[in-house]
């Protein structure tokens, strides 16, 4: 039970265990029957999980403190040395392939773990190290930059999370002065996120034509491990979210204005969605850990076991604090077989999601620990996400315990922001997709598209006559876009299942709650498309799946007690 801060971190030797990695390689293709061939894979495995946790060690310490200049050199030399180490997964899997002894390791593994290692192929050869080290050091550069964030602000310097309380101000003027010193330092680093973009959208691209593709987009969706879909799959999907959706949200909009008495809503007004104030938890850190703990023990045996791990090792860093930085995430350790949960406390309702979402990614995470292959555990977004966003619905019947007064408002915000924050995925989505096939583009085109874009999908936004958003600034500030290209589609497929699961938990909480557990099980051994349907939900892809599950949610939200949402 090693706690997290005593988890030894030693730089690899990363010539000696590349040709080591190698070595094994060579074991594996003159494996002379499946149980050398076997030895060879699980001992490779094993070298590629120890690689795995002196990086996310140090990932892990440097977020918590992009200032530590130890972690900040680590975080520089995994970025140069680890795109070389794509050639031995993409080796591996070309070995196990084309191996006479293919048919035991889908035996043994699963049919499954073949098909993604067809997929590995697509996304690497040894002619695009050097672009990998590149498209490294920038993604690095952008996040480094929006942790940089210091906004002087009522009396002290704030970084991006830290200015989000005062942008759900129940002050209309606090609002929209938090939100323009938002934007506005954004705005004035606008050449810099730019330029980071367009020197990213060109080694994409350069990327992609090496691995013999007209554009990016066909490497980007191998990389996220897409077996089961593509592109025109994902258009036809956004399409459901453009004609069941937006018109929804745009009613849910209009109930919110009337709501907080504000006829000429602006982008500002949007994160408050009740004139007595957005429902916030109703204590510190240490308050809403122990609530979880009461939370997790009900729910389930192996969820209460789960979090006693979490809270007695020390696996979570969650309060907001100056070189900190932004967003959250869970990941997992290898070596010590945890995950490791990060975010950034700030005393919104945001805070209880992380507790659930983010618990949600860990909770399955623990529930894989002693998967034989760190291959087979790998599994795609929109299936990841799915544990994190159902785990937020399981768990409502103990938000009282967190927002006391304000739990109906919770319910009600949940999940209203569950549906409006599909349209804002889909535009995302759409935007890359676009951005990609036109890699010539200027960032002002760029800019400009997104704005037409978000028409289509946020058509209500008033920008109040701000210049950089009124032009198509909004997506620089999302992470995602520049540091993991097509991932933010998967959010809104995962959500619509996480939606599924909300209504089938109210109505037999034990049948959903054996489903959830089998999906997190067999998440990595079944691709999406089959996964969904088997756990007893309808598939995103299906036509006129969101327009079936609307109505309930409507139901849902009619049903609330109206005295206490205002």
């Amino acid at each position: 039970m090693t706690k997290f801060q005593d988890m030894t971190y030693e730089r690899p030797d990363f010539s000696a265990l590349f040709d080591e990695m190698k070595g094994l390689l060579k074991q594996m293709e003159e494996a002379k029957d499946k149980e050398a061939l076997f030895a060879a894979m699980e001992q490779l495995d094993s070298k590629a999980r120890h690689l795995g946790t002196m990086r996310t060690l140090s990932h892990i310490r440097y977020t918590i403190n992009t200032k530590d200049a130890f972690y900040d050199a680590e975080k520089d030399v995994f970025d140069a040395e680890m795109p070389r180490f794509q050639e031995i997964s993409t080796e591996s899997a070309r070995i196990i392939l084309g191996s006479p002894f293919k048919q035991d390791v889908a035996d043994k593994y699963g049919e499954h773990l073949l098909e993604k290692y067809e997929v590995q192929l697509k996304v690497f050869k040894p002619e695009i190290v050097e672009d990998l080290v590149e498209e490294n050091k920038l993604s690095s550069e952008y996040q480094k930059l929006m942790a940089s964030a210091e906004i002087d602000f009522e009396g002290e310097k704030r970084n991006l999370s830290g200015m989000i309380p005062f942008m759900e101000s129940t002050d209309r003027d606090m609002r929209k002065r938090a939100s323009r010193a938002s934007w506005d330092w954004i705005a004035g680093h606008q050449d810099k996120l730019d330029d980071i973009y367009d020197k990213l959208v060109k080694v994409r691209h350069r990327i992609g034509q090496k691995m013999g593709y007209e554009n990016f987009i066909p490497v980007a969706y191998a990389r996220m491990g897409r077996t089961d879909w593509n592109q025109q799959d994902a258009q036809r999907y956004r399409a459901q979210i453009v004609e069941s959706v937006v018109p929804l949200v745009r009613k849910f909009k209009k109930e919110q204005a009337q709501r907080i008495g504000i006829a000429d809503m602006k982008f500002y007004d949007g994160a408050l969605m009740f004139l007595s104030g957005n429902p916030t938890p109703k204590g510190d850190e240490a308050y809403m850990v122990e609530q979880a703990k009461v939370m997790y023990k009900e729910l389930s045996p192996e969820t209460d076991e789960f979090f006693k791990v979490m809270t007695g090792q020390q696996l979570m860093d969650l309060t907001t604090k100056p070189g900190k930085a932004n967003g959250g995430y869970m990941t997992f350790i290898d070596d010590y077989k945890v995950p490791f949960i990060f975010s950034n406390f700030n005393g919104t309702s945001g805070d209880v999601d992380v507790l659930t979402h983010e618990a949600g990614h860990a909770f399955q995470g623990w529930l894989q620990r002693e998967v034989a292959l760190r291959d087979i555990a790998d599994y795609t977004s929109e299936v990841a996400e799915i544990h994190s966003m159902s785990m937020e619905f399981f768990t409502h019947p103990w938000m009282e315990r967190f927002f006391k007064e304000d739990t109906e408002k919770y319910y009600y915000a949940h999940v209203v922001d569950a549906l409006s924050f599909l349209p804002y995925g889909a535009s995302i989505d759409e935007l890359q997709e676009w951005v990609y096939e036109h890699p010539e583009a200027t960032p002002a085109q760029r800019r400009a598209q997104y704005r037409e874009i978000e028409k289509k999908y946020l058509p209500d936004l008033d920008y109040d006559g701000l210049t950089y958003l009124e032009q198509g600034g909004r997506w620089q500030k999302q992470l995602h876009v520049y540091l993991y290209p097509f991932y933010y589609l998967d959010y809104t497929l995962s959500q619509i299942c996480a939606l599924q699961y909300f209504t089938w938990d109210m109505k037999d909480h034990d049948a959903a709650w054996q489903s959830y557990l089998t999906l997190c099980k067999l998440s990595g051994r079944v691709p999406f498309k089959k996964l969904v349907p088997q756990s007893g939900m309808k598939s995103p892809f299906e036509d006129g799946t969101i327009a079936q599950i609307t109505p309930a949610l409507e139901q849902y939200l009619d049903g609330l007690d109206k005295s206490k949402i205002k």
